[in-house]
């Protein structure tokens, strides 16, 4: 079962697609609250897909679904903001340099090195920053642990 029960036009195996916007209203029906940080990073992600078949809204009302139950959002979102010191919703690479420079962990030389890692690992859609969705797939990696 899907999990979702508000009435929407796409079915199990239905080829058709619905708009992005359908596809918020279909998640706010099922009680997906669009305000939530997740929410608004996740779907930010896909504001430029043009159609969303059945599985894409599926797969997006449980990943939304199962983050705000999860009772460590909270300590995520709120190291998130640590890092975004222009809290313009994204980490750069001078976000992530100051803030790893302030824990005096690593030199000078180090710090270039780990800020590149970081962004390689954590910067799926190469745009040269994390977005709170990429930080959190970050963070699940058991190699690349933040904070």
């Amino acid at each position: 079962s899907s999990g979702i029960n508000a009435e929407w036009p796409l079915r199990p195996g239905d080829l058709r697609v619905i708009t992005f916007e359908d596809s918020r209203k279909v998640l706010a029906a099922n009680m997906i609250p669009l305000e939530h940080p997740y929410v608004i990073a996740l779907l930010d992600d896909f504001k430029n897909e043009k159609a969303f078949t059945y599985g894409m809204v599926v797969e997006l009302y449980h990943r939304m679904k199962n983050n705000i139950e999860d009772n460590t959002f909270d300590d995520r979102l709120k190291l998130f903001k640590q890092y975004d010191l222009d809290s313009n919703g994204y980490i750069n690479r001078y976000d992530l340099k100051e803030c790893l420079q302030k824990d005096n962990y690593y030199d000078d030389k180090e710090l270039d090195v780990v800020v590149d890692l970081v962004l390689h690992f954590g910067d799926s859609n190469h745009d040269g920053k994390l977005s709170y969705i990429e930080f959190l797939e970050m963070l699940e990696k058991p190699d690349c642990q933040l904070g």
